[in-house]
């Protein structure tokens, strides 16, 4: 749940107010400040309400908190605008501002929309011109096939490639950014604030509208439904352990389909165990085995055009076996050992050098970490004792979204892999590459070092395919 400021004057700020308190008020949490009693709805569990001059900095500042994920400045007062916009911009840099009209800035403000009261009012107007062409729900089946929908930060479609994005009845068309029109390609990455146009089947497309609003309880989306269990039954060493942690992981999720593959079978009395197994016979889990295939490659290649796979979990030697081939895919994977993941306590992340790849996993590893109640800890290494601000700053920010807190460590003696090894109970959750390094890359790399850990479980989260 986010918490929201809204700073209110005039009358557009009067309907605003009576919409959000009449069709939306549930959710969030609110925090309302006008200097006009009548713009202030009555106090409740979700809000808070000041009757003050949001021009006053003593007093403004006083309600200011780290919480405080959004704000929204609705005033018809030009000067107003700008001196409470710079009151809130010097308390956070991070705060995402709506504000209605444009203000003078000094520098790009990334967290900040402008919105033109004119130009809003003119298109309205342009929507009934004749001669000319509508908007979208004026056009087509008028049933709601066509729909746009903001990305907000947090949200599982943030920093995803397009590519994979699984888009069965329904496709995005058109993305809007910074007053930008982009068609996208297979390479495009969605970001937060992007405006997504949407085309499909209209059932799917409100499906879809809730996970792009969603902020936690979507993992695997939006990579796909389906969790899938590979098993090679002749050289799996924990296979009970495997089954049993995938079921416990499985009743953590919502609304997903779970199939379990084995292959290379070579006990009876190991596959009736698996018939009589109560835990294995139910609506949404389904488990074959694979007599006629022994390589693993062929049978996710076939499982991929029966199965919409958002995970694949399989055991640590399988992983090993077919690193390069699994990689490639663009799914998340989930390597297993002997750790029980109910014994887990804390989900890591070794902030890598290229930081981008840390903000682009950081809505899984939020969304994932809430679903199965781990901590989340973030471990900073750089020698030379330049950490990683801006990655910090946005796991920080983040937090405040999915309303989690996180443990930042910081080092420059003690090299990542060392300090994995030290950890106990921990889950370490980091970026999958379809990358080819060089020998001496894949020697000092710590994300390509860790892989080869086999002592905790590991989940790579793709950046593209």
């Amino acid at each position: 749940m986010r918490k929201v400021l809204l700073i209110l004057d005039g009358i557009v700020a009067k309907e605003f107010v009576a919409t959000l308190t009449h069709k939306h008020f549930d959710k969030n949490s609110y925090i309302f400040v006008s200097l006009d009693k009548e713009l202030l709805p009555a106090h409740s569990k979700h809000n808070e309400t000041y009757q003050f001059d949001p021009c006053s900095s003593h007093r403004l500042k006083e309600i200011l908190t780290p919480q405080i994920t959004d704000c929204y400045i609705i005033t018809d007062q030009v000067q107003e605008r700008a001196i409470i916009y710079t009151i809130i911009r010097k308390f956070s840099k991070n705060i995402q501002i709506h504000l209605l009209g444009k203000i003078p800035l000094d520098e790009e403000d990334n967290h900040l929309i402008m919105i033109n009261e004119a130009a809003f009012l003119s298109a309205k107007l342009f929507e009934n011109f004749p001669n000319t062409p509508r908007i979208a729900k004026n056009i087509g089946l008028q049933e709601g096939e066509i729909m746009q929908v903001n990305v907000p930060f947090g949200s599982p479609y943030a920093y995803r490639p397009f590519s994979i994005i699984k888009q069965k009845k329904w496709k995005i068309a058109a993305i809007y950014r910074s007053n930008e029109l982009i068609l996208p390609k297979y390479s495009t990455t969605i970001l937060p604030n992007d405006s997504l146009l949407l085309v499909g089947d209209p059932t799917t497309l409100w499906d879809i509208y809730c996970r792009i609003k969603e902020e936690v309880g979507q993992f695997p989306t939006p990579f796909g439904k389906d969790i899938v269990l590979y098993i090679d039954m002749l050289h799996c060493q924990y296979l009970d352990s495997c089954i049993q942690q995938t079921l416990w992981l499985f009743n953590k999720f919502k609304n997903k389909r779970l199939y379990l593959c084995f292959f290379n079978a070579n006990s009876f009395e190991k596959l009736e165990s698996l018939k009589n197994n109560p835990a294995l016979n139910k609506d949404n889990i389904a488990w074959g085995v694979e007599f006629y295939e022994n390589s693993l490659i062929k049978i996710i290649q076939k499982d991929k055009k029966v199965k919409n796979i958002g995970l694949i979990l399989l055991e640590s030697s399988l992983l090993k076996k077919y690193q390069t081939f699994l990689f490639s895919l663009g799914i998340p994977l989930l390597k297993l050992n002997n750790t029980a993941l109910d014994s887990l306590k804390t989900s890591v992340v070794i902030i890598p050098k290229n930081t981008e790849e840390a903000e682009k996993i950081s809505s899984v590893v939020f969304d994932f970490s809430t679903q199965i109640g781990l901590q989340i800890k973030l471990y900073d290494f750089d020698p030379d004792g330049n950490y990683h601000k801006e990655a910090i700053n946005y796991y920080e920010h983040t937090a405040k979204i999915f309303d989690k807190k996180i443990e930042i460590l910081r080092s420059n003696t003690i090299n990542p892999i060392f300090w994995l090894n030290r950890e106990k109970q921990i889950l370490q959750i980091l970026p999958l590459k379809n990358t080819k390094k060089s020998i001496w890359s894949s020697l000092t790399d710590a994300e390509s070092l860790s892989i080869k850990l086999s002592n905790i479980p590991q989940l790579f989260i793709p950046l593209s395919i």
